[in-house]
């Protein structure tokens, strides 16, 4: 699988774009490296899981910046669920809480994955409404019914 596709995207750009309400949680904790190397395990992720993504960024059906979205919020799916965990050293242990514990579209988690509402960006339709999820019976208006 060649990658040259997402081997010239500035991923630290379009971290602190998408990041910033966000900063205070990876600019104290993670360096650029990491930062880097995460999003282009996550965009390695949407390439495999979603294999159309290739043909729709070569021809231009998805942005550069709409995929660096999906691969950003992957990203700091991650960093929350690092932010929110519990720091002790042996006599002293501190948690940062989540002030809402279901805060909508967070969904903090300690691993990269793509969530259904991503992939239905990234394909270019919603996964129940697929090329090949229905059969039209003639019906349709388009179709003289």
């Amino acid at each position: 699988m060649s990658t040259a596709i997402i081997d010239n995207i500035d991923w630290l750009k379009y971290m602190r774009v998408y990041g910033s309400a966000d900063a205070d949680s990876f600019e104290e904790h993670f360096d650029t490296d990491w930062i880097s190397a995460q999003c282009r395990k996550a965009a390695l992720i949407c390439l495999s899981e979603c294999p159309i993504v290739r043909t729709r960024l070569k021809k231009g059906r998805l942005s550069e910046s709409d995929f660096a979205s999906v691969v950003c919020e992957m990203v700091l799916r991650v960093v929350r669920f690092n932010r929110f965990k519990t720091e002790a050293n042996g006599s002293y242990s501190y948690t940062e809480h989540d002030p809402q514990q279901n805060q909508p579209g967070y969904d903090p988690s300690p691993r990269l994955f793509l969530s259904k509402a991503e992939k239905s960006i990234l394909n270019g339709f919603a996964e129940s409404a697929g090329t090949m999820s229905h059969i039209s019976l003639g019906f349709d208006p388009g179709y003289g019914g």
